[in-house]
Order: structure tokens, then sequence, then C-alpha cells
């Protein structure tokens, strides 16, 4: 396995991206969910956030290690356009019958991939296009189906599509997803683990991604007192305080009528949904007409 020339390498910029993600998510001003509070749904929303830049900065750090290791030349989100024939045969055939296959540009695109990294190693005439996901959970088909079409789709096409880059001696293509936390339920012969990446790539990727992931964390986690002190107050208050709400504290008037309509809408605009209570309230008499006018026979069943 090769190792880091040291020359080459520089984790600044990289630890850098980490701590502009984390100032990043405190800045953000998030929606108030007003089950949470204002200061428990700040706290959600920030670490969630975080969560989600966690994933574009898995990219930067597999960027920076494979371009450090002196190896490969990196391809950063190019854009891979996909035949109409490469969907179909992806479609109706099974994963060892499209191992045997490589497809030339003999027609027009019909979509195209933006793909994450394409790794090439112009010395051993190979080339790899990867999806970098965080695998922090199940993907569910919704959003797995459609990965798994892309990263077959590009194995495909991967090798024309660099000869068109003027990779001429590219011959070996592959493409996978790589799943770093290993849950993201993509199956194994389009998936390479987080554990198996430095073995894939025969050069050192997982020390940089980690070395990333402990600083996202020690920045987050420098953020959590200023996050907690409210938080912690609002609980302080409410164990301090003597008045518990109760249902005759409601007035059930308010409910109907108070005050919570700021988007309400005249029923003359036709197009919103208007539920009857915007009826009762401005024609309260014609509500029931019949039984206002029409006399009850007294005596009769």
């Amino acid at each position: 396995m090769l190792s880091h020339p040291s020359e080459r390498f520089s984790h600044e910029a990289l630890l850098k991206a980490a701590t502009d993600a984390v100032t990043a998510a405190v800045n953000t001003k998030f929606p108030l969910d007003e089950l949470l509070g204002p200061e428990l749904s700040r706290l959600i929303s920030i670490s969630a956030s975080v969560v989600k830049r966690h994933g574009i900065l898995l990219e930067k750090a597999f960027v920076e290690a494979l371009k450090a290791s002196g190896r490969f030349e990196v391809l950063h989100n190019p854009t891979i356009p996909i035949t109409a024939s490469a969907d179909g045969l992806v479609s109706s055939n099974t994963a060892e019958c499209l191992a045997r296959l490589s497809l030339r540009y003999d027609q027009p695109a019909v979509r195209s991939v933006n793909q994450d990294l394409v790794v090439i190693d112009v010395a051993a005439g190979w080339a790899g296009a990867y999806a970098v996901k965080r695998g922090g959970g199940d993907m569910g088909p919704r959003l797995r189906k459609p990965l798994e079409r892309d990263v077959a789709s590009v194995r495909l096409l991967l090798r024309s599509y660099l000869r068109d880059q003027s990779y001429s001696t590219i011959d070996t293509t592959t493409s996978a997803c790589i799943d770093w936390f290993g849950a993201a339920g993509l199956p194994p012969h389009l998936t390479v683990q987080g554990p198996d990446v430095d073995a894939h790539f025969g050069v050192p990727v997982i020390a940089t991604v980690e070395l990333m992931t402990r600083h996202l964390r020690q920045e987050l986690h420098r953020t959590m007192p200023g996050l907690l002190a409210p938080l912690f107050d609002r609980f302080d208050a409410l164990q301090s305080s003597s008045m518990s709400p109760s249902r005759k504290d409601i007035n059930p008037d308010e409910m109907m009528d108070g005050g919570r309509e700021p988007n309400a809408k005249s029923p003359i605009d036709g197009i919103y949904p208007v539920g009857p209570g915007a009826f009762r309230m401005s024609t309260p008499s014609q509500t029931h007409p019949a039984a206002s006018t029409v006399p009850r026979a007294v005596g009769q069943r």
C-alpha cells in the first residue's frame, strides 16, 4: 500500500471545511417546530444539519486522500451521460450478464448522472466511478433503486466516457457505492463498505476520513454548551413553576376564533380549501334555515 507523500498532503483545507460546516449550521435560521419548542428545535435542527454536511465532507476527504497518494487522478462530480441502451440493459439483465459488457456512446443520452468521484489509475489502465454515501441508515427502496440503476449504468459506459475525456489507455473499469457506515442497504456487487476502502484502492483513505470526522464532532460539541443552556433554563423554569396547565385555563371560544388564522382566506377566493366554520361564522342565520323557519308540529311524530 502506498503511503502519503508528506509534501503532497495537508489536512488544513479539509479540517477548515469541517469547521466551516458547523459554523454554517449554527448560523442557519431553521423553521421552528412548535411541538419541540424553540430551544430543543434549534438543537435538533443544527445537529441534523451537521450530519447532512458530514456526507459532503466525506466526498472531500476521499478526494484529498486519493489525490495525495500520488497514484490517482480524481474527477470530482463529473456528469456522465446515460444512453437508452444502457438503461435498457440494466433493467433487463442480471449482474452477472452486465459484468461482461461495456458500451459505446452509439446513441444520444437520455439522462445523465452526476458522479461523486471518478478515480483513474493511468499507469494500471484502471478507473472506477463511485457514489459516496454516509450509510447511517437504510435508504429504503425509493432512494436505493434509482441509485442502483445509476451505478450499474455508469459501469457499462465508464470506459467509453473516459476515452472521450482523452483517457485512451483505460481498459478496466468498475463502479460502486461507497457505504461508509455500512447501513445503506445496497447489494454487495455494487458496494464497497467503509472498512474495506483502503484495501479496495490500495492506498490509505480511512485515516483521513476519520480525522475529518473527529474534528467535525469536536467542533459540533463545542457548540453544545451554548445550545443546551437555554434548554436547561427552560426545564428549570418548568420544574420551579407552581402553575400547571389545566383544561379550565383554556377558553374554547378562543380556540375556535382566536387569532391563529393569519393564512385564512375568504370563501370568495374560490381556490382555497374552505371548511364549514367560515360559513357558520359569516352567516349564522343561514346555517340551518329549516330549523328557524319551519314550525314544528306539536303532538305529531
